[in-house]
């Protein structure tokens, strides 16, 4: 009897059974991983507000000169401050050509968070596991200015510098640092412990530093509408969940985004290395709704033509101020917003906005009742004081109004 004959098959049909099971469990290990990095996603957003709060207690506690601006989420120390507002022509932007820096142990650190491709790999940045399976609409790899050095308190007056970033950088380390701290807190009783955040344990001592990381910082500003009796109001954005990568699902100011060059031209970098025109082009996108200039085309932007020149010929005549109030750090992600606040006078205000658009491609404007003109939300305590106990109010639109109600009698005063 040809024993080999009977006993092969057999064997083949064995090993056969025993590989496609065994891709079955490949298959099992990677959706089960990528399931799992979904639902962290989602309960980030949905305990947002929690892990804000959690953060600035973890940092405020390891560190004596960091503290919250009022009881939001967003911290901020002594050499990040301006001691009073400043006018923002005053903040001094400079530019930096080195190379930005490579945080291995970071890099090493944020692999953590990120789940399978295949069995034995895993996606290779945060931002690609975002992007195959956590996608927002809103989800480029744009060109951004890296802080290299920010001190609003320098010898010579408010001082920042700026070298090359992209987009993803931030995505790479803030997002996997807000992720780490959301899986750490299973039990939402109890603060985790170092080892469960070692990637937050390792910029706990100074979370300011700009030298070791990759730190990209947005632009957040308060808009304020002054009617001629001095009176006040202001606009926020709700931006939607599953449009933007960061911040969903919360109320932040109107307008904001992230410190970038409007195109990828050579002299892009060095001609939009101001803090002004970028928020002159967010104003024009969130509030106008024109396209975003992102840095991903070769267009420069013509700051001659309105409602560029309309800003500039208001804030020359008095009738639009602007403001710098310094550097804050958003606890949960430990990334740096420039604080500001803009003041129009309530005819400049409904000239230039009077087409102001009801939502955009973050979410829905929310500028209060419209009968009889734009009028805005009221920059009155109580009204603020009960938007500042929501839980749906991100880090910097908490801090500017906490602010805005300190310095009303500045930010509300007559034009000069």
């Amino acid at each position: 009897m040809d024993w080999l004959s009977i006993f092969a098959p057999a064997t083949l049909i064995a090993i056969g059974g025993v590989y496609y099971a065994w891709r079955a469990l490949d298959q099992i290990a990677v959706t089960g991983s990528q399931e799992e990095f979904r639902a962290e996603r989602i309960k980030m957003r949905e305990h947002f507000s929690a892990l804000c709060d959690l953060a600035a207690n973890i940092h405020t506690a390891e560190r004596s000169s960091l503290r919250r601006i009022g009881n939001s989420g967003m911290l901020i120390e002594d050499s990040m401050e301006a001691l009073t507002p400043v006018p923002l022509s005053s903040v001094r932007v400079e530019w930096d050509d080195s190379e930005p820096p490579d945080n291995l142990e970071l890099r090493k650190l944020a692999r953590r968070m990120l789940p399978k491709r295949t069995r034995w790999k895993k996606f290779a940045t945060y931002s690609a596991a975002m992007g195959s399976l956590a996608k927002p609409a809103l989800f480029e790899n744009q060109f951004c200015f890296r802080v290299v050095y920010a001190n609003w308190r320098d010898v010579d007056g408010p001082k920042i510098i700026l070298g090359r970033g992209r987009y993803f950088d931030l995505i790479d380390q803030a997002e996997a640092l807000a992720h780490e701290l959301s899986s750490a807190t299973k039990n939402r009783a109890s603060s985790p412990t170092w080892a469960q955040i070692p990637m937050r344990a390792s910029l706990v001592r100074d979370p300011f530093s700009f030298e070791s990381r990759i730190v990209l910082a947005s632009i957040g500003t308060l808009t304020i509408r002054r009617t001629p009796d001095g009176r006040g109001t202001f606009f926020l954005l709700y931006r939607k969940a599953g449009r933007v990568a960061t911040g969903e699902a919360a109320y932040n100011v109107l307008p904001g985004g992230m410190f970038q060059p409007a195109s990828i031209s050579p002299l892009g970098y060095r001609r939009d290395l101001s803090i002004w025109r970028n928020i002159m082009r967010e104003y024009n996108e969130e509030m106008l709704g024109a396209p975003e200039a992102k840095g991903e085309g070769g267009m420069e932007v013509d700051y001659t033509e309105p409602p560029y020149s309309d800003f500039e010929e208001a804030v020359s005549a008095g009738d639009l101020r602007v403001w710098s109030f310094g550097v804050g750090l958003e606890a949960h992600n430990l990334t740096p917003c420039l604080l500001t606040v803009a003041t129009f006078e309530a005819n400049l205000f409904d000239r230039i906005f009077a087409s102001l658009v009801e939502a955009n491609d973050e979410g829905t404007v929310v500028s209060g009742p419209r009968h009889g003109g734009i009028t805005g939300l009221p920059l009155r305590e109580a009204e603020v004081n009960d938007l500042l106990g929501s839980s749906k109010l991100a880090p910097p639109a908490a801090a500017l109004l906490y602010l805005a109600l300190q310095y009303q009698d500045l930010l509300l005063a007559p034009p000069p």
